[in-house]
């Protein structure tokens, strides 16, 4: 029936959500930090050059053709929640790209994402140094909260002229995966529904890879393609590294501190406003509540009249 099939979706769902089901006890590659352990290191080329295939639609025939701008993870800058642990790579003709894996929404992805990969493009050049230079540029953002309303979990902008929908010629391009939608859309789909994952895209094998974090998903992935295998058993490695763990360790307290900063800030914002509001009632000035919501500045203005 349509009621025991929703509560099966449901207990997949949550079984590839991690939820209420035992996972492998391996460190989530949501972290940037693992990320960049697995997939930014000399040695893990091979199977970054498949997962920018798979999920950019590159053509890098060799992992020789990658050279990693910032393979190396400084411990100082950790404790940093606003360091940004990307994994920066040039390719043979040039070409730049700049992987970075969010796990907060700080509510600038779009703008955020836009600065770096305009980054890519100003970094290139140097005083004195020609146009002709410039190379085409590529910004992957995976992401860990749903950045869209709508059900598509990847999405990729490039310029275009407006008339003609004619696409610029210099590569420019900004992609973002919302891995969180990804796994909640893939689980409704038959093929996960019975691990039968080869029937799934590259891209959508990656997204579960990185975000199911359950291991019959990690041994079906890895039955399927090699690359998988060697990712698998670099997170295993990553996993028992004493000094990575203590790193991500650190890096996850400067993120929980900084979410609870927030949320503290959210909470005293909050309760200032429901001191003012309960002013202007008690005075008979509840008209003015609706321009005090509307205008910032007339807000303050009241604030600092009530001393609030």
């Amino acid at each position: 029936s349509d009621k025991y099939r929703n509560s099966e979706l449901h207990k997949m769902e949550d079984l590839l959500m991690n939820d209420n089901l035992e996972t492998v006890q391996l460190l989530p590659l949501t972290s940037d930090i693992v990320f960049k352990q697995v997939f930014g290191q000399e040695e893990s080329k091979p199977i970054l050059r498949v997962f920018l295939n798979d999920v950019l639609g590159l053509d890098i025939q060799s992992s020789e053709q990658i050279t990693l701008l910032n393979p190396i993870i400084d411990p100082k800058y950790l404790d940093d929640k606003m360091c940004i642990l990307d994994v920066r790579v040039q390719l043979s003709d040039r070409s730049l790209i700049d992987i970075e894996i969010q796990v907060l929404n700080r509510h600038n992805m779009e703008k955020r994402a836009l600065y770096y990969t305009c980054q890519l493009c100003t970094e290139q050049l140097h005083t004195g140094d020609d146009y002709s230079k410039t190379a085409p540029v590529y910004g992957l953002n995976l992401l860990c909260f749903d950045l869209y309303e709508d059900s598509r979990y990847y999405r990729s902008f490039v310029l275009k002229d407006e008339e003609t929908n004619e696409t610029y010629r210099q590569t420019f391009k900004i992609s973002f995966f919302e891995l969180r939608k990804a796994v909640s859309e893939l689980s409704q789909t038959k093929e996960v529904e019975t691990f039968e994952l080869s029937g799934l895209t590259a891209r959508d094998q990656w997204a579960l890879f990185i975000n199911s974090g359950q291991q019959e998903v990690y041994e079906k992935l890895i039955e399927e393609n090699k690359t998988f295998e060697e990712a698998y058993e670099r997170l295993k490695k990553a996993s028992s590294d004493e000094t990575l763990m203590a790193m991500y360790r650190n890096r996850e307290k400067a993120i929980r501190d900084w979410n609870d900063s927030i949320n503290s800030a959210r909470k005293d914002g909050e309760q200032r406003v429901n001191a003012l509001y309960e002013k202007l009632l008690q005075e008979n000035r509840g008209s003015e509540i609706p321009k005090a919501i509307a205008d910032p500045t007339f807000r303050a203005k009241l604030f600092n009249e009530y001393g609030i």
